[in-house]
């Protein structure tokens, strides 16, 4: 198979969740199929790890100045004998849809998240017009890609699309077995010595972009009402917060909490999963997947977060690893980090086969194998 992947903003060097979530399905995708990455412009070609890569297209906010491009794409398509295409988001669903028509090739929406719900907790006053455009681009595609069920569900209820037009392909790890007690012991060993921490310390973890408006409810309620609680219980631990963007008025204030390591944007974030008790994800706003829970869950490191906080990770695959609390209950969530034993049951198989970036690959491949023998 001969896949195009249309990607609509800056995505190489992958560094946060969302940009993995591209570099790497197509990492894992481009062993099962013959992958050609067309770009942004703002992507440096020597970034993108692909033998047949461009960076000539208008990048998001610009997109409809990439019909000067069209007979490059089209061009391409034809040279390169491309069987799909693919859309990252649904940013260029319009341009997807106007390729399909010129060159009958199928073409799919790779959605992350339902991007007007996400828009509207932005509070982006043109969320409602977004809608209107995303429910057209997808009902308009030969498929459609969620990274979780309560997405596709929204999309099959509240656009009506068909079922059958609709895969969940997860967001990956590249983990396919547990860290072993010696390596998380290793690991929580040398990050004690490297943020100087309390041995005996609960080490917990939030990570994430941190001037977006979920990030932002989360460090909201783990200052005003989390930490406070476990004060007055004398809860003995450490908070590691690790992300890009924390603006500057947050900087001051969690210096305020002696609790609190801030270490920026952390490179090799695995480590620090592995090596922490727990990641903690109180924060109830925010649509698709939340990135940083599968990557934790890989590295056998408990989650808890709220129920909307889990969305795409099934608690049947993840057991015991996945705790739950009810949405926007921070009082709640506080008293169950206060009864928190940290498990020493390992995270169940079914998780690697399920969130593996290989069988999600394979998945992918055979998708795209049925899609390319119906007619369009």
């Amino acid at each position: 198979m001969n896949v195009l992947a249309l990607i609509s903003y800056k995505v190489f060097p992958a560094q946060m969740g969302g940009q993995k979530g591209i570099a790497q399905f197509y990492e894992y995708l481009a062993k099962q199929d013959n992958v050609i990455i067309v770009a942004a412009k703002n992507n440096q070609l020597s970034d993108i790890p692909f033998p047949k890569k461009y960076n000539c297209l208008f990048p998001q906010g610009k997109g409809i100045l990439n019909i000067l491009k069209l007979f490059f794409v089209i061009k391409l398509i034809r040279r390169e004998n491309i069987d799909v295409i693919v859309i990252e988001h649904s940013y260029w669903g319009w341009y997807g849809y106007l390729l399909h028509v010129l060159t009958k090739k199928p073409f799919i929406i790779h959605s992350h998240n339902i991007e007007a719900e996400r828009f509207n907790i932005q509070k982006r006053k043109y969320w409602k017009i977004y809608e209107l455009y995303e429910k057209w681009a997808h009902q308009r595609c030969s498929h459609n890609f969620f990274k979780c069920e309560e997405d596709a569900a929204y999309a099959v209820k509240q656009w009506n699309i068909n079922p059958s037009k609709v895969t969940i392909i997860r967001y990956g790890t590249d983990v396919q077995s547990s860290p072993t007690a010696a390596e998380k012991q290793a690991a929580r060993s040398q990050l004690i010595q490297q943020v100087n921490l309390p041995a005996s310390a609960c080490l917990l973890l939030f990570n994430g972009t941190l001037n977006y408006a979920p990030n932002v409810e989360v460090l909201t309620e783990i200052t005003g009402s989390i930490i406070p609680i476990l004060r007055k219980n004398k809860f003995n631990f450490s908070l590691i917060i690790c992300g890009k963007m924390l603006p500057e008025e947050w900087l001051q204030k969690l210096t305020q909490y002696p609790e609190i390591h801030f270490l920026g944007f952390v490179e090799n974030i695995a480590a620090i999963n592995a090596g922490v008790d727990a990641l903690i994800q109180p924060g109830s706003m925010g649509t698709g997947i939340k990135t940083k829970l599968v990557e934790a869950l890989a590295q056998n490191t408990t989650v808890i977060t709220t129920h909307n906080g889990a969305r795409g990770i099934p608690q049947k695959i993840a057991q015991s690893k996945l705790i739950l609390i009810p949405d926007y209950n921070p009082v709640a969530f506080a008293e169950k980090i206060l009864q928190f034993n940290n498990s020493i049951d390992n995270i169940p198989n079914s998780f690697y086969h399920e969130f593996y970036w290989g069988n999600i690959a394979k998945q992918t491949h055979a998708v795209l194998e049925n899609l390319h023998g119906t007619k369009h």
